[in-house]
């Protein structure tokens, strides 16, 4: 009899044993809860979805309570579905998310999100006149420059540029040599193909786990010449472009051509061809400036054209015409 106790005794403590197996079950529902965050990284103010999946159990029976911020904001059987609206920039939201399963097993799932933004703009190297108030725009083949700009904040603080990690990429390949630490500049060369770039980067702070992508899609442009007079008395007229027709009252007029959106550094590499009733003018091969002069004892109308290539990138080249009228 006292051996039967005995073993009555070991058995009992072997069923106290195994009692932790139900602890461990409770953080392995938790690792293997799904969390899908839409979008992956929430910019200020913008509208997160997060979306609970559970392979391993039903989630639909399950009584789901949703906590942001330490208040209880949703509640209910099978709600694996909860949105909201995202702070300002450097705003931390905590969400907390409890789950009773139907059997009865609990588990819990805690993170927080920041959000952060990252815009993007961009220059191009392209030739535009003096003054000229609007924005040089993307040429065929031409240089472009991205710049991207962060705004990160972590307690308070905005964090440097400088010290964020930048990873540029393209719809097909990244752009390794000018992705890491600090670089948040990308220079492009537009393709040959005359396609747009569509440029992506990702921007991430290595100490707060922080992350923003942005997005930007550039399209390129034809160049175009513009003519403007060059008036001996005051200069270059830009707030008068010369289209179509030119009254000639004077006894001659300087025609100048600005080669709008070629780009800067092949100015030296473009050549300009000169016509003037389809006859070109050899001697102003290489001129932006082209004089002509009322036939003396005449009237009538003389056809002006201009073309322009970039000898250096195929795809830039552009042509204009118009008409001078002169009276005897």
């Amino acid at each position: 009899m006292q051996n039967k106790f005995i073993k009555i005794l070991m058995m009992a403590s072997v069923a106290v044993a195994v009692l932790p197996v139900i602890s461990f079950a409770q953080s392995s529902f938790s690792s293997e809860l799904g969390v899908d965050i839409s979008p992956n990284y929430p910019r200020p103010n913008e509208t997160v979805s997060i979306n609970l999946s559970l392979y391993t159990a039903d989630l639909n029976s399950a009584l789901i309570t949703w906590y942001r911020d330490g208040e209880s904001v949703l509640e209910g059987r099978g709600e694996t579905r909860y949105s909201f609206q995202m702070g300002p920039v450097g705003k931390e939201t905590k969400i907390e998310i409890q789950i009773e399963l139907l059997g009865g097993t609990s588990f819990s799932k805690t993170f927080t999100l920041n959000p952060a933004s990252v815009d993007l703009v961009w220059e191009a190297d392209s030739y535009v006149p003096p003054f000229y108030k609007g924005k040089a725009l993307h040429a065929m083949q031409g240089r472009l420059k991205i710049v991207a700009m962060p705004e990160f904040v972590k307690n308070g603080a905005r964090i440097s540029p400088q010290n964020l990690i930048y990873e540029w990429s393209n719809d097909v390949e990244g752009y390794q040599s000018q992705s890491g630490y600090g670089k948040n500049t990308l220079i492009l060369n537009g393709s040959i193909l005359g396609r747009g770039e569509s440029v992506e980067v990702l921007v991430t702070d290595p100490v707060n786990n922080l992350v923003a992508q942005g997005f930007i899609d550039v399209s390129p442009v034809d160049p175009e010449i513009i003519f403007y007079e060059n008036n001996p008395y005051y200069g270059h007229i830009f707030d008068s472009a010369i289209t179509n027709t030119f009254d000639l009252n004077a006894e001659e007029v300087q025609i100048w051509a600005a080669p709008y959106y070629f780009s800067k550094e092949s100015a030296g590499n473009l050549k300009y061809e000169w016509q003037l009733n389809n006859a070109t003018v050899t001697n102003l091969s290489d001129s932006r400036t082209a004089i002509f002069k009322k036939p003396e004892g005449e009237r009538g109308e003389s056809n002006i054209s201009l073309s322009i290539e970039n000898l250096n990138r195929i795809l830039q080249q552009a042509s204009a015409s118009l008409k001078i009228k002169f009276d005897n």
